[in-house]
């Protein structure tokens, strides 16, 4: 410690450290359930996300080949992680809209549940009877959405 003039050493005490680290601790135990609540929305809204560009891709790619497509909502290992696979039949190919391992997984804990496994659109980019997708999380909090195909 460095003494001054008048004799009193500048620096911190021990009570004064505890009460900062204090303060600190209880900023971040009020901060940590925010943080977790934010992340669990930013999951939930980015299958969203992921579920209405699929539909639009599989619309897109029924109206630009002119022919049948088939978005196919299929669930994972043991339902926790599940994908969306848009096929085009007739051009014997599948195009991986959502590939589980790769590109855009759906987080783990959100579930797709439907009517409907299968969901075909036409060469218009119709469906024939509109579909309903419920997206919903069972994480901290349960959300649920539910999307409608026409």
């Amino acid at each position: 410690m460095i003494k001054t003039k008048i004799g009193r050493a500048k620096g911190l005490t021990a009570i004064e450290l505890l009460i900062i680290i204090s303060i600190v601790a209880l900023v971040v135990a009020f901060a940590a359930p925010m943080i977790k609540t934010m992340s669990s929305n930013s999951e939930f809204e980015q299958a969203i996300e992921i579920t209405e560009a699929s539909v639009e891709q599989a619309r897109w790619t029924a109206r630009f080949y002119q022919t049948e497509v088939l978005l196919h909502l299929e669930n994972g290992e043991n339902q926790k992680q599940h994908s969306i696979t848009l096929s085009v039949p007739q051009m014997q190919k599948d195009l991986v809209l959502n590939e589980v391992k790769e590109e855009f997984p759906l987080p783990i804990g959100i579930q797709l549940v439907s009517d409907d496994t299968i969901i075909r659109f036409d060469p218009a980019g119709q469906v024939e009877l509109p579909a309903h997708i419920l997206v919903s999380s069972n994480q901290a909090e349960y959300k649920s959405r539910q999307l409608v195909v026409r």
